[in-house]
């Protein structure tokens, strides 16, 4: 039986695009069932054109990382609408001094009830005391 996580797009943008985390990152898709908020749709696309500004990896497998990364979140994870969270997400944010895109992906967990998994440290440690997080390194 698997558990239930809600991945911010931190730990999709690990999945796809090779970083310290992501065999962690993947590790956490593989072994429990996923939820997302669409907002992950562009922020994971902001981080492929980040990456593509940097020049490290070439444009065609950015490409190929953007659109399988695309398909993860719509196929793979029960993606939640932003408009859905946004009044509990505000409130998180005012309350929790983060931003609301992050306060979406909080809601959303906190909504579904189960554990968001980030590997943003800020946010981690803005919300660990009161709502169940996790960090992925």
């Amino acid at each position: 039986m698997h558990d239930s996580v809600v991945l911010d797009s931190s730990i999709i943008a690990a999945i796809f695009f090779p970083e310290k985390i992501s065999m962690n990152a993947i590790e956490v898709a593989e072994g429990n069932d996923c939820t997302t908020v669409d907002l992950a749709y562009a922020e994971v696309a902001n981080v492929a054109w980040k990456r593509a500004s940097q020049s490290e990896i070439s444009i065609e497998d950015i490409k190929t990382a953007l659109t399988e990364s695309q398909a993860f979140i719509r196929e793979t994870c029960r993606v939640i609408p932003a408009h859905d969270l946004v009044a509990e997400a505000f409130d998180m944010a005012c309350s929790s001094r983060i931003t609301i895109y992050d306060a979406l992906f909080l809601a959303a967990a906190a909504r579904c009830g189960f554990p968001l998994v980030t590997a943003d440290s800020r946010l981690y440690s803005a919300v660990r005391k009161n709502f169940s997080i996790r960090l992925i390194r």
